[in-house]
């Protein structure tokens, strides 16, 4: 018998144009959302498996499992205002997709093909482990990864859908007495030690490492926050910058990495020089549509814009001039902009802009452009990977499929 026929689907009340399940789960911000039918997605969240499902006026939900009830985080009846909370739809994303074309007149366009792609308000703890895994890594196999950890040191439910595996605690993981050759085995490699130093420290150093994670999205100070969070093993600046943006609530943090580069570079260097004239530069490669800058900060962007227009290869400097760019563009929610140029980026690379330009009229349109996403983005699930097992200090743990890797590839 299948989930449909014994779980009744509850309506969250929010139209596509506000929430896309199909852009929002696969575009580099979660990485265990599991595409379990058409249009449907399914995760273990807060010892509870969600199931999601994207119609053409709106996104249902149910929970097709739990953990016994003394170890459930959110009690059944609150799942409606936990999910708001995760995608934030405290937001009206129509409202900033409105500022930003004010500013930037190509969100026109974005926020017609990234219709409904939001930033989420992730578990804390989750975005920090997932996030250590993405350094100089790709979404496919960060899902591996990630999938890989939970079914070592998550709870399993079983569901109609098939098993899902919570998000450990950190006191999970802490329990593990070799942690950096569990990790290893797992196929983390060099990260290994990331994870092992970063479990110490937080074991360490806080009574309740979840609890003072959770209590970083109480700091207003982004700058300080990153601060923070740099000091553990394996989060380097724009790890951090994930995770402030992701889970601690810190909405201008802008994560750079190369793609953001080259968008910054390609998108805004010559049409923000252009403001020096009447008429964009000659070499512009984007959109004539000027860029419209208050006056006082005009002369501050003209000068960010010098700079990257200088730059032939990426640096940590040149990457903080970018980062600083969409501050001053977009902020506030520079980040919330961020990831809307990101994903489309992402989704250009991948060929599969035609799916996401359909104005979701018709739930077969919906259902279409479902199925690219999941194939062009590489989030389905990676289980088959996982082939052999092995026994760590008289555990058992998975191995990865692709071996084991301690070192980092000229890849990553």
């Amino acid at each position: 018998m299948t989930a449909d026929n014994l779980v009744p689907w509850n309506d969250l009340n929010v139209s596509p144009s506000e929430l896309r399940l199909d852009q929002t789960l696969v575009c580099g911000q979660a990485f265990r959302w599991k595409a379990t039918g058409e249009n449907e997605w399914t995760c273990a969240l807060w010892d509870v498996v969600v199931d999601l499902k994207q119609t053409a006026e709106t996104v249902q939900y149910r929970i097709l499992g739990h953990r016994p009830i003394e170890y459930t985080r959110i009690p059944e009846e609150f799942l409606p205002d936990a999910l708001c909370d995760y995608f934030q739809l405290s937001e009206n994303l129509g409202s900033l997709c409105d500022r930003w074309t004010s500013v930037d007149p190509d969100f026109a366009i974005l926020r017609q093909t990234q219709l409904g792609v939001r930033a989420l308000r992730q578990p804390v703890t989750e975005s920090m482990f997932t996030f250590i895994a993405s350094s100089n890594n790709n979404i496919k196999r960060i899902t591996m990864l990630i999938d890989k950890l939970c079914r070592q040191y998550g709870y399993p439910i079983d569901t109609a859908k098939g098993t899902f595996y919570t998000f450990p605690r950190v006191q999970d993981i802490a329990m593990d007495k070799d942690i950096e050759g569990t990790f290893t085995i797992l196929g983390f490699g060099y990260r290994a030690k990331y994870y092992a130093r970063t479990v110490e420290r937080l074991m360490k150093m806080h009574e309740d490492p979840e609890q003072f994670l959770l209590q970083l999205r109480a700091d207003s100070s982004w700058e300080a926050v990153k601060e923070q969070l740099t000091q553990f093993s394996g989060v380097g600046p724009k790890v951090a910058d994930c995770i402030c943006l992701t889970s601690l609530d810190k909405i201008d943090a802008v994560p750079v990495d190369t793609h953001i580069w080259q968008i910054a570079k390609r998108r805004y260097v010559n049409r923000v020089l252009a403001l020096q004239s009447s008429k964009p530069t000659e070499e512009s490669t984007t959109s004539d549509l000027a860029i419209q800058v208050p006056d006082s900060k005009r002369d501050l962007v003209i000068a960010m814009a010098r700079e990257l227009a200088t730059a032939k290869t990426p640096t940590t400097k040149t990457y903080e001039t970018a980062q600083r760019l969409f501050v001053e563009l977009f902020s506030p929610h520079a980040g919330w902009a961020q990831l809307l140029l990101f994903s489309g980026d992402l989704e250009g690379a991948n060929g599969a802009g035609k799916a996401a330009k359909s104005s979701v009229k018709k739930e077969a349109q919906v259902k279409t452009a479902s199925k690219r996403k999941v194939v062009a983005k590489g989030s389905s699930t990676l289980s088959s990977n996982v082939s052999e097992s092995t026994k760590v200090n008289g555990r058992m743990v998975l191995r990865s499929g692709g071996g084991k890797r301690t070192k980092p590839s000229k890849a990553e």
